[in-house]
């Protein structure tokens, strides 16, 4: 059996137990003392490429870092009530966003995705989700939220060493769909020009009189000024 290698050094050795270790230090630990992984496999071959595995993590900055990886729940957790809440408190966030990915976070990722490990959250996982939501009656652009709020979330995971990739940018982010602009009648678009004569910039609407825009006006411009009749 090879003895392990000092300073640091990655180590492997067939062990008393028939399989082969590696070890890797790949950085300090809060208490000051090495950080060293332990990686096992059947054949020297296995643990050797583990071994460089780990080792190319730790030279680009993608190690874990020690203790165990959180659930996405437990995540969205410290996520929420310590980094977004720090966030309101600076003016960063608005309090009403931090509502919306409370809401969010509590119907629809706790209960589709909260169980996984960050580090085991896979882009199937996202996908069924996804799904879940859609086959629920949720629209696209409420799918397109959660989304969004896991990519944050998972962003600043990576971020602080709890994971080493976000996996929202494996999966082909929701599309929201966009809503059609129904067009108004003739009939709503005279309405619209007889109330605007009796406003002070009603002029601007005389517009719609002419061919290419008669019967084109968005509906929520007539809202506007029908509503300012009340």
């Amino acid at each position: 059996m090879m003895a392990k290698k000092p300073n640091g050094r990655s180590s492997i050795y067939l062990g008393k137990d028939g399989y082969w270790h590696g070890w890797v230090t790949v950085g300090i630990k809060p208490d000051g003392s090495p950080d060293r992984r332990h990686r096992m496999a059947k054949t020297e071959a296995e643990v050797t490429q583990k071994v460089s595995e780990l080792e190319g993590n730790r030279e680009s900055g993608q190690v874990i870092k020690p203790g165990r990886v959180p659930t996405v729940a437990e995540w969205m957790t410290e996520y929420l009530d310590v980094i977004c809440e720090r966030l309101v408190a600076s003016g960063k966030m608005a309090p009403r966003t931090l509502a919306d990915y409370r809401s969010k976070n509590r119907h629809w990722i706790v209960p589709l995705l909260g169980r996984h490990r960050l580090n085991r959250l896979a882009p199937e996982h996202l996908d069924a989700a996804y799904t879940t939501m859609l086959a629920k009656g949720r629209s696209t652009s409420t799918v397109l939220k959660v989304h969004r709020i896991l990519s944050r979330a998972l962003k600043i995971a990576v971020r602080r060493g709890k994971i080493t990739r976000n996996v929202t940018t494996l999966v082909e982010a929701p599309t929201a769909a966009e809503t059609e602009i129904e067009p108004l009648s003739r009939e709503e678009a005279r309405r619209i020009l007889d109330v605007a004569k009796t406003k002070r910039n009603g002029v601007r609407w005389s517009v719609v009189r002419s061919p290419a825009f008669s019967g084109h006006v968005p509906n929520e411009l007539y809202g506007r000024l029908y509503h300012a009749t009340d």
